[in-house]
């Protein structure tokens, strides 16, 4: 999964999202990466403001679109507009934060092999199935001007290619924040895992538990003061991402339902543009998913009896651990998790059926 993870570096230092890439399993920069990131910005959010006005008016001018809901295209392109700059703009917290979680994934490629801990086979599905969304998402925007408008003029094209790879920004955006909480998750099951083998353990001395105690409590507080900085730097950006994904299912499944009623034929674009509806639904699910793994692990119940010398390091590690919950608040204001993606998802399809009730009463 390594490689995994530097294609992606790669891949985001290509798009202007970050200057770090990764060499000899660290993060770093360079002035000629820093000042191709400031200017592929700069050019990015100059060109994207024509470019999302006219495939507005393309779309205004589409036959199936009703003429009372011409406002729906300029909402959604200055909402994705308004998301993309600020994604842009904050780039510097997420290098920050590339260095905060340099340092953990330091911590646990040292300890992991030394203890023979192996991955959990869950949390390798997980990632490779974030890893395939996000692949399929960035392909299939990279690949729409080519499908939509195939046989349109190369203006159309370039200026549709030049917006899908602004969209690979909102896609990307959201990756960077699954992987940052994954590998937390993965320093907190390697806690649990040391933290049953020291209690079951019966042929360690003393001193050499009473030091992996205090390795684990060093380990734990990184782990915490690094998810804390990680929630609170990528707050106000998986918020704004969150407002586009939900703008986003509400007019894209809207005009998806009216194109398809307009145009009563399969054809590849109608299935093409459900696919990509569909997917970055679930992968959005994915983001708060996470979230919840995150709060799950830190706060996994432990049953540990041991006697002995070791009993007060044992105690005294147990009560910080349980008295230093996450409770994980996307900018103080809701927590992200499965329940809250469905009470989003309830909101979606409300919003949704009111728009299409606002659509039968004008088409009378």
């Amino acid at each position: 999964m390594k490689w995994i993870g530097h294609r992606f570096s790669q891949y985001t230092l290509l798009l202007g999202m970050s200057s770090y890439f990764v060499t000899n399993l660290e993060f770093r920069q360079t002035r000629t990466t820093q000042t191709y990131a400031l200017v592929l910005n700069a050019l990015t959010l100059t060109l994207l403001p024509v470019a999302f006005w006219n495939l507005a008016k393309i779309m205004t001018l589409a036959n199936w679109l009703p003429k009372f809901m011409w406002i729906a295209p300029y909402v959604l392109c200055s909402v994705n507009y308004i998301v993309i700059a600020y994604t842009l703009i904050s780039r510097c917290y997420r290098d920050r934060m590339l260095m905060d979680l340099q340092i953990v994934l330091a911590q646990l490629r040292r300890e992991v092999p030394r203890k023979g801990k192996k991955m959990p086979s869950k949390l390798q599905r997980l990632f490779l199935l974030k890893s395939f969304t996000v692949f399929y998402l960035c392909l299939a925007y990279l690949l729409s001007p080519f499908v939509y408008y195939g046989l349109q003029p190369w203006e159309y094209i370039l200026n549709g290619v030049l917006i899908n790879i602004a969209y690979n920004i909102l896609v990307a955006s959201t990756y960077f924040y699954f992987v940052c909480f994954w590998q937390i998750v993965r320093g907190y099951d390697f806690v649990n895992q040391q933290l049953e083998d020291i209690a079951s353990s019966s042929t360690i001395s003393s001193a050499d538990l009473a030091e992996e105690i205090r390795n684990l409590h060093a380990l734990h507080a990184n782990l915490r003061r690094t998810a804390l900085r990680i929630n609170r730097h990528y707050g106000p950006q998986m918020l704004a991402s969150r407002f586009d994904y939900f703008m986003f299912s509400i007019i894209y499944g809207y005009m998806g339902v009216i194109y398809s009623k307009y145009e009563k034929n399969p054809s590849v674009e109608k299935y093409y543009g459900a696919l990509i509806y569909w997917v970055r639904s679930f992968d959005f699910f994915l983001n708060d998913y996470i979230c919840d793994m995150v709060d799950r692990y830190q706060s996994k119940s432990k049953f540990i009896n041991i006697n002995g010398s070791l009993s007060k390091e044992m105690s005294s590690y147990l009560i910080y651990e349980n008295s230093m919950r996450l409770h994980l608040r996307v900018c103080g204001l809701y927590a992200a998790n499965k329940s809250k993606w469905l009470q989003m998802v309830g909101s979606i399809i409300v919003h949704s059926v009111m728009l299409l009730q606002f659509h039968i009463v004008m088409s009378k």
